[in-house]
């Protein structure tokens, strides 16, 4: 995102986010159907394991992980071509922001469901899409 700032010159209120939801929440989906519970992140020891060893999988991933390279080569090359200093130090104001944000804003983030799953309607009409992006002005 930073390095997006940069290219198109966007100030840091531009690009800032908060999560309205994660795992162990509720999300909403199409107007017409339930809120859906958002399992939380979890790996098994065996998963883990395979995802680490497992020649097959490696084998599997090898694309991916070559183009995952290639784009970090390339980001790389344009952080240094903008200037690794002036990225650094908008980086750092850019996290600062987040934790902001993210104190400053959680207790705000209207989301389509409630902690129990059931659905909340909206009361205005900010939102981008779906609850998404609500109250972004």
């Amino acid at each position: 995102l930073v390095v997006l700032q940069m290219l198109f010159n966007f100030t840091t209120k531009e690009i800032l986010y908060t999560r309205a939801r994660s795992g162990g929440s509720f999300s909403n989906g199409l107007p017409d159907r339930p809120c859906v519970y958002i399992l939380p992140t979890f790996k098994s020891t065996y998963v883990q394991e395979f995802l680490s060893s497992s020649p097959e999988w490696q084998e599997h991933i090898a694309p991916d992980i070559e183009f995952y390279k290639a784009a970090h080569k390339s980001l790389d090359r344009t952080i240094a071509a903008l200037g690794r200093t002036e990225f650094e130090a908008r980086l750092a104001t850019f996290q600062k922001a987040l934790k902001l944000a993210a104190i400053n804003c959680e207790d705000r983030v209207r989301t389509m469901c409630s902690n129990g799953g059931k659905k909340i309607y909206p009361v205005n009409t900010t939102c981008y899409f779906w609850g998404e992006g609500c109250d972004h002005e």
